[in-house]
């Protein structure tokens, strides 16, 4: 420690000391423009979340616009930038940004003027990219015409001060707009971004009204548009099956969005609109009085000629991903439906202006803020701040407690914002046929709202849950996959807590069945668990007795393992013992086997280096195995291809990193030992891809996954896999298709086609086996040419079901229906490779099946390829 004397003679400049402490650079002063944004910005962006706040919040953020805007360039831009990023970003806080800019407006119309101005260039920016070839979507754009729609909605609620003829005369050139491409695309076909158009304007329109209460010319000028609009616009129906979510027997009634626009709109502006402002919260009092003139804009809307969109309105192309929603119909999604407790709803119907209001918000906040899945998180579930006070029942109240408040009080609200953020996710994750965003948002969005409120949000993912298990009988093929993944990382972030014991009836009936929906949803997902965790006793302690049988994660029983190893070896001279056959392992080392010497030897030398492996040291040790253990091998060519391939695969099964590694080190060497093998090329692949999926049976997804591997060093095509995943195992009582049940061996169907795309004979050959299996089905079940496949509802009550006679055709009609949702789906996925090879397929239908009613559905399905 200095002295104080020391410490002074340090601060003393020519006393001959010398400070040598680092030279700090001065802080830089922060101009006052800077600090100042700084300060406001994000107060604007977080408007209108503190509701004690907000009063306060207009006030002094209108009065800090009104004295520093016009001069500073900075302060200008960055104010402009902020409103637009919420406008765009988070449209429920556009009525705030909107009051704003009507309170600032009351005492310097510049800045309100530059506002308004800036936004209405900003809808003529969309309007020229909208037939721009070389515009290009950001990634978390939702689109140029979904952001002309929240731009076009926050000018209407600056109806007070903005010209109403200027405002109507937007509405009137994009209904006409819509109505010319409508008629254009023929009296029955639809036009994609006509719909968009329509809807959208359509649901923009009431905002006119949200500070504009008694207009009555505004509301005679609206009336005359709606005039316009229902006389012009021709809706068009578009029921396509093949976007239908389940197969039969929906659990509700779908609709298409487009059909409800206008009642929606109607209602809600009817009987001096009522329902509209106990919609919207009266903020009248915070308005100030306005200049009597009101702010035209600079100059007419110049829409994009008709000529020029056409070739952009399919919206197929280079488009935002709310607007690609478009591309095909939309339907109405649900997941809550009214409570079995009582006959209420705890989500605002679609069917009403703000039902079909609050999930076009919940899905604009979700997709435009893809960035920030925290602040989604956030965001969705306090919708109702934005909203008159009394629409929704206290976040968090369980179905019980709503109950309770109904029966006492039917009038009292029992819609739950949860569930309706809840269920318009869901909607995004559901979608057909394609996501807007990789699941992996929407799952780790849905794991992130849960965390942030479990004990209210858990009972609403229970429920959902529980919707789609009752429903999984006619639930899509590829949404049954979604629902796998979403349940299986949901409970994997949550200590695997489920109450399996809701479902151990189910498994009680039909745990024996093999094409149970719902039993192989369990069996999936326990696997599935159990390749997430790596203590896989949390999985376990998870399961009530009923469900610990579906623990064993193999891809075929270990008898069937055994089978298969024993096929290898004539039975009279070697007996393989089934002990020997153990998880994730090499069968041909043990010491049980009797070439195990050379087995060893074949390890030693796929781990040398790759200078120093020779492969006439290989080929020395085959022959060695064939000179002393030929004679009790039954086929050696087969053997030698098993051999090499499980080796090779043990070699690297840490891993895929690995298990790649040791494939591309000994392509060269394998291409050169098979090359030499009796075997026609087909047979080979095929016996490789068994090997690979037999060594990784108690995890297939591994198997399917290194298949691919072999697949891509030029091994295997994709058909061989194709071959293996739909090959029929008869196990003495009936064949067994796991291609059709198995979660991994479905994914890896899909990926493979997904990775030849160009390769016409793989689509072809999945179509006509999954033919082929509904076909069988259809001839073992005796079902006559005109008779209609009658699947019961097992989870009727009324319905009993005689376990032991019964179940065999139970399990045969389910593995029909399954084999058509099958082909259902991957007409949908991959409806552009269907149509190159449309021919061929509606050929086969025609030739190959003679049971009337599947012919009518597979060429429908066909027939339906053109409208998606």
């Amino acid at each position: 420690m200095f002295s104080k004397k020391r410490r002074a003679d340090f601060e003393e400049e020519d006393d001959g000391y010398h400070d040598f402490r680092p030279r700090m650079p001065k802080r830089q002063r922060i101009p006052p423009v800077v600090q100042l944004c700084k300060e406001m910005m994000p107060d604007i962006r977080t408007i209108g979340e503190s509701v004690k706040a907000f009063e306060e919040d207009i006030k002094f953020l209108s009065e800090a616009i009104m004295n520093e805007y016009g001069h500073e360039d900075y302060f200008n831009d960055a104010l402009l930038s902020t409103f637009r990023a919420v406008v765009l970003e988070q449209p429920q806080k556009q009525p705030a940004i909107a009051l704003l800019t009507l309170v600032v407006n009351a005492g310097n119309e510049v800045a309100a003027k530059s506002i308004i101005n800036f936004f209405f260039e900003e809808l003529q920016k969309y309007c020229d990219a909208s037939i721009d070839e070389n515009y290009e979507v950001a990634s978390n754009e939702t689109g140029i015409w979904n952001r002309f729609k929240l731009v076009l909605r926050f000018l209407s609620m600056l109806s007070p001060i903005v010209s109403a003829d200027d405002l109507l005369a937007i509405y009137r050139s994009v209904f006409q707009l819509a109505v010319d491409l409508n008629r254009e695309a023929g009296p029955e076909s639809r036009n994609a971004l006509s719909e968009a158009l329509y809807t959208n304007t359509l649901l923009d329109l009431p905002y006119l009204f949200f500070f504009n209460r008694s207009d009555l010319n505004l509301r005679s000028k609206v009336e005359e548009l709606f005039n316009f609009v229902e006389n012009e616009y021709h809706v068009k129906t578009s029921d396509v099956a093949l976007l239908k979510q389940f197969n039969r027997n929906a659990p509700y009634q779908t609709t298409e969005l487009i059909h409800v626009a206008l009642p929606n709109v109607k209602k809600v502006l009817a009987n001096n609109m009522e329902q509209l402002f106990a919609l919207f919260p009266d903020w009248q009092h915070m308005l100030k009085e306005q200049p009597s003139e009101g702010h035209g804009f600079n100059e007419p809307l110049r829409l994009p000629p008709l000529e020029q969109l056409k070739p952009f309105s399919s919206l197929d192309r280079g488009v935002g991903s709310v607007d690609s929603m478009w591309r095909e119909p939309r339907y109405t999604f649900h997941v809550y439906l009214p409570n079995s407790m009582g006959d209420f709803e705890t989500v605002v119907p679609v069917t009403s202006y703000a039902g079909q209001l609050f999930k076009d918000i919940i899905i604009d906040i979700v997709e435009s803020m893809e960035f920030n899945r925290k602040e989604v998180a956030k965001q969705v579930i306090m919708l109702d701040l934005f909203f008159k006070p009394g629409i929704f029942a206290e976040p968090g109240e369980s179905i019980a407690q709503l109950a309770a408040t109904y029966e006492e009080n039917p009038l009292a609200s029992t819609f739950k914002i949860e569930d309706i953020a809840i269920e318009t996710i869901l909607e995004l994750v559901f979608k057909l046929p394609d996501v807007s965003q990789p699941f992996a948002y929407f799952y780790t969005l849905l794991v992130e709202i849960c965390q942030n409120s479990p004990k209210a949000i858990a009972p609403v993912f229970g429920r959902a849950f529980r919707f789609f298990y009752n429903n999984l009988d006619n639930l899509d093929l590829e949404l049954k996959l979604r629902y796998l993944d979403w349940f299986s990382i949901q409970m994997s972030n949550f200590n695997f807590s489920w109450k399996w014991n809701e479902w151990e009836n189910d498994s009680v009936r039909f745990g024996s069945t093999f094409y149970n929906a719902k039993m192989n949803f369990a069996k999936n997902l326990i696997r599935k668990e159990l390749r997430l965790t790596s203590n896989t006793l949390d999985v376990e302690d998870s399961l009530p007795d009923e469900f610990k049988k579906y623990l064993d994660s193999s891809y075929v029983p270990h008898e069937q393992l055994t089978e298969y190893y024993q096929s290898l070896f004539v039975g009279e001279r070697f007996q393989v013992n089934p002990n020997d056959i153990k998880k994730n392992d090499l069968y041909f080392r043990h010491e049980s086997f009797p070439a195990h010497q050379q087995v060893r030897q074949l390890l030693d030398y796929m781990h040398k280096q790759n200078d120093s492996r020779e492969v006439s040291e290989l080929e020395a040790i085959i022959n060695s195995i064939k000179q002393e253990y030929g004679d009790i091998i039954a086929n050696f060519g087969k053997f030698v291809v098993v051999l090499l391939i499980q080796t090779v695969v043990h070699s690297g099964s840490r891993s895929l990193s690995h298990a790649n590694k040791y494939i591309g080190d000994l392509k060269d060497d394998l291409t050169h030992i098979l090359g030499q093998l009796d075997i026609d090329d087909s047979t080979k692949q095929l016996i490789i891809v068994e090997a690979v999926l037999r060594f990784w049976n108690s995890n297939s997804q591994n198997g399917f996954l290194i298949a691919d591997t072999f697949k891509f060093a030029g091994f295997l095509s994709p058909l061989s896999i194709f071959q293996f995943s739909f090959s029929e195992v008869n196990n003495g009582v009936a064949t067994k298709n796991y291609g059709l049940v198995d979660g991994t061996s479905i994914e890896s169907t899909f990926r493979n086609l997904s990775q030849h795309i160009n390769d016409q004979e793989c689509f072809t050959f999945v179509f006509e086996k999954l033919i082929h299996i509904t076909n069988e089905c259809i001839t073992q079940l005796e079902i006559q040419s005109e008779e209609a496949v009658n699947i019961p509802d097992v989870n009727d009550t009324d319905i009993e079901i005689d376990l032991q006679n019964d179940l065999p055709k139970l399990d045969l009609l389910w593995k029909y229906e399954t084999a058509m949702s099958f082909l259902k789906s991957v007409l949908r996925k991959y409806v552009d490779e269907y149509r190159i090879v449309e021919t061929k397929i509606r050929d086969f239908v025609e030739t190959t099946i003679s049971h009337t009613p599947t012919k009518r559905q597979l060429l429908l399905w066909i027939d339906e390829t053109h409208r998606l």
